[in-house]
């Protein structure tokens, strides 16, 4: 077999796609991974399942590939986190071809190529069971690729809540900036879930254009979303998102209060130092940490950027003083 590179398939390289289909490798450890039939995901040992998806990642032949793929509809959510791992491992040699120069003189079976792969992936996403498209949804979130980000920005309007959240954690997982617009529409999104889904990724990709709409829900609405807005905009730095900040800091949950502490550590400013202050004794506990001893860090971490060491020393006065409050 003659596994040199043509210049087609060096051009094909430069555009991100092989002209033609990859070989790909074959050892005794891909065999043995290979014997199991797709429906031998219906295994009972997991573990022993995982370890066969994981002899297979990275693989570009088509029936480790397709093994793969059979494994998203696992069961087990185990197995299908670690078939869309191993699945994200092939997709980034099929994406970058030109990695794979070692294993085509190696020479052996028919590849998939990454077009096929993400027709593959386009389709799983058509599937009548919500739990499929969720999962195939969930392995696009780990392809860093143009193809997958529009898949993601489709599936915002699946007619799943799951698929739907799980789509805007993928475009958050990516940093998809040219998806704000359509995660910021999400903030609306009838579910819950979906709406602290589309939150948390706009707070990863940090583009102030989400500022308004996160502003307006962190003022309102359930606990549970208003805390991801304000995660959120601690990655938004500028004075409307503190200002916010710095206003829900008197609100009279005291998760809420424990949440905007926590964001202007790293959004905050020496102006913001009077209003942490008056946290400063309060009690409100959340993942071991109390509201106090949050804007108390929020304060150093404040100093140490713009104040230096008279600073840290006053911070260090003010846990003196919470201290003998609590005895």
């Amino acid at each position: 077999m003659d596994n040199t590179i043509t210049t087609a398939d060096a051009a094909a390289a430069q555009e991100g796609l092989p002209a033609e289909p990859l070989q790909a490798p074959r050892n005794a450890q891909i065999d043995e991974a290979l014997a199991f039939e797709p429906d031998s995901c219906a295994l009972s040992d997991a573990v022993a399942r995982c370890d066969q998806i994981s002899a297979c990642a990275g693989q570009i032949g088509r029936e480790a590939i397709e093994s793969m793929v059979s494994c998203l509809g696992d069961p087990d959510p185990m197995v299908r986190w670690e078939a869309s791992r191993a699945l994200a491992e092939s997709a980034h040699h099929l994406q970058r071809p030109a990695h794979l120069g070692d294993v085509l003189t190696m020479g052996a079976t028919d590849a998939m190529s990454l077009s096929e792969l993400l027709g593959v992936m386009r389709e799983g996403l058509m599937s009548p069971d919500a739990t499929l498209r969720a999962s195939y949804t969930e392995a696009l979130a780990r392809w860093p690729h143009p193809v997958a980000v529009e898949l993601l920005e489709q599936s915002l309007q699946d007619d799943s809540a799951d698929v739907r959240a799980a789509a805007a954690r993928g475009l958050g997982q990516l940093g998809a900036l040219e998806s704000t617009e359509r995660l910021i529409a999400a903030l609306e999104d009838a579910s819950l879930w979906v709406r602290r889904s589309a939150a948390d990724a706009l707070g990863a990709i940090a583009d102030r254009r989400a500022t308004p709409a996160l502003i307006s829900m962190a003022q309102e609405g359930p606990a549970l979303t208003r805390t991801a807005a304000l995660a959120a905009l601690g990655h938004l730095p500028g004075r409307e998102a503190r200002a916010t900040l710095e206003a829900m800091l008197t609100d009279e949950n005291g998760e809420i209060r424990w949440h905007a502490a926590r964001s202007l550590e790293t959004a905050g400013t020496s102006t913001t130092l009077s209003a942490l202050k008056g946290l400063v004794g309060d009690n409100y506990s959340l993942f071991g940490r109390t509201v106090s001893e949050v804007a108390l860090a929020a304060m150093d971490a404040i100093g140490q950027r713009e104040q230096g060491v008279w600073h840290a020393l006053r911070v260090a006065v003010l846990r003196l003083i919470a201290r003998f409050r609590r005895r």
